[in-house]
């Protein structure tokens, strides 16, 4: 009872206060209901956007988890066979693989034991050279025949070996430069890329041997017979070849005879295909010697002394044997 009391009484309230407004607060207040009823639209349109927006959201989302579904099931497939082929590789591979591993370990420990070797090898040969190393001694006479087990890649540089004997014997790939073989006998003897250059073996008799790549770089060979033996290849470049010499059918294939002096020499027969005869002297420069017997000589390839290829005249020198000075 109370209560209705109370509210009677707030409407005679409001009643009496409604009939005190005066016109302006009448337009205030319709402003104001305008405003609010606008802001009430706003806000209705700002919630029906959201609830739009949060619905687009909604499907992106499940499409991002329809597609990671989709993917990682084909993901997990691909893995699976990746993981697959690999451990099939490594099952059909491994014992090929062990195998090579073995291999590259037999490799390496070959290699080893070919360097051990090599070190031994090359301690040898220094130690083979202590020993064959015969450079200024005098062998003045020696009798050297046949003694092929030491003298091969001997070293008789400057030593002295007038009037000695190499009959038989293999001095191939020794060195004697610039030593005295004057008067020395090495017939049927071998001296295959023998170094005399530089030495003395005038008047020595070295028939029907083997010379082949030797090399005679300003050698003195006055005097020498050379009956028969192979120089092909060999180097005569400066070499003194002159007076009287016998060097008949002797074998200078290739030879490098450039600005040799071979006048007063017997090269019949000899055989100078290839040979390089470049400034070299055949004919006689004063009285005491003659030109050079050539009866017989082949020419085929060789170079002229005066420089022109046989080739070019012929295939022989006979007409090309004064130098251009």
């Amino acid at each position: 009872m109370q209560t209705k009391v109370i509210a009677v009484s707030l409407l005679i309230i409001s009643l009496s206060l409604a009939g005190c407004t005066t016109p302006n607060e009448e337009f205030e207040t319709s402003e104001s209901n305008s405003r609010i009823i606008e802001l009430e639209s706003s806000q209705q349109e700002l919630v029906i956007e959201l609830t739009e927006l949060q619905q687009t959201n909604e499907n992106l989302l499940a499409s991002i988890s329809m597609l990671e579904s989709s993917y990682q099931g084909e993901f997990e497939l691909a893995y699976n066979a990746i993981n697959a082929s690999i451990e099939e590789l490594e099952s059909v591979h491994s014992s090929n693989i062990q195998n090579l591993s073995g291999t590259i370990e037999n490799l390496s420990q070959a290699i080893a034991d070919l360097q051990n070797t090599i070190a031994e090898l090359e301690h040898n040969m220094e130690h083979l050279r202590a020993i064959n190393d015969f450079s200024y001694m005098n062998f003045k006479g020696a009798q050297l025949f046949s003694m092929n087990e030491i003298l091969p890649g001997s070293i008789w540089n400057f030593a002295d070996l007038s009037n000695a004997s190499f009959g038989y014997t293999d001095l191939s790939n020794a060195s004697l430069i610039s030593a005295n073989l004057g008067g020395a006998f090495g017939g049927l003897a071998t001296f295959h890329n023998t170094d005399f250059s530089g030495a003395s073996m005038y008047n020595g008799i070295w028939r029907q041997s083997d010379f082949t790549n030797a090399k005679f770089v300003n050698t003195n060979l006055r005097y020498t017979n050379f009956e028969w033996s192979d120089l092909s290849g060999a180097d005569l470049s400066g070499a003194a070849i002159y007076g009287g010499s016998d060097w008949i059918g002797v074998n200078l294939t290739n030879a490098n005879l450039s600005n040799a002096l071979l006048y007063d020499i017997d090269l019949r027969n000899a055989d100078l295909t290839g040979a390089d005869l470049t400034g070299a002297r055949l004919t006689y420069l004063n009285p005491s010697y003659g030109a050079a017997d050539l009866t017989g000589v082949i020419w085929t390839n060789a170079i002229c002394p005066d420089g022109i290829a046989a080739s070019l005249v012929g295939d022989t020198c006979l007409n090309n044997l004064e130098l251009i000075e």
